[in-house]
């Protein structure tokens, strides 16, 4: 069998002979191809946050907003709405999960109104909730107050 590359001395896949001398045996480009900035280290553009993690001062610098902290979203109020009265928790999901998106749009004020219908609706739905819940306890305590006084009028005349 022949080497179809005259200038390789190797078998084939024998990366230590490419047929230039001085090369790379893994075909990788030379570290600078310009020799007036051979010396020189470049950084790289963007130095991210953490592994995964994004820079939260460069996305508020390209949504055009001052660094700082975004608007609370009263995600627990609305949370506490769905599990006790989900009718009117499900209104403050959706305003609580619209206020991050609007606020990395750059609009503060749509969020900042969004977090303010979350909480109201996060509220009435568990004030709703606990005013129902202290009726079923009040209509328990009646019942059974009714009930000692039948059976003690059912003890009493016998």
């Amino acid at each position: 069998m022949t080497n179809p590359d005259p200038g390789a001395s190797g078998p084939i896949g024998d990366p230590g002979q490419t047929g230039q001398p001085g090369a790379d045996p893994y075909g990788s480009y030379p570290a600078h191809s310009d020799p007036a900035r051979a010396g020189q280290v470049q950084p790289p553009p963007y130095q991210p946050a953490g592994y995964g993690q994004p820079n939260p001062a460069s996305l508020q610098a390209q949504a055009g907003l001052a660094p700082g902290a975004p608007i609370n979203n009263n995600l627990g109020w609305a949370i506490g709405a769905i599990i006790a009265c989900w009718p009117f928790g499900i209104p403050a999901l959706i305003k609580a999960l619209n206020v991050n998106t609007q606020w990395m749009q750059g609009r503060p004020d749509l969020a900042q109104q969004s977090a303010d219908e979350a909480k109201k609706w996060g509220k009435i739905g568990v004030f709703v909730a606990a005013g129902f819940l202290g009726l079923y306890v009040l209509f328990f305590i009646g019942y059974f107050i009714f009930l000692f006084a039948i059976v003690g009028a059912g003890v009493a005349g016998s």
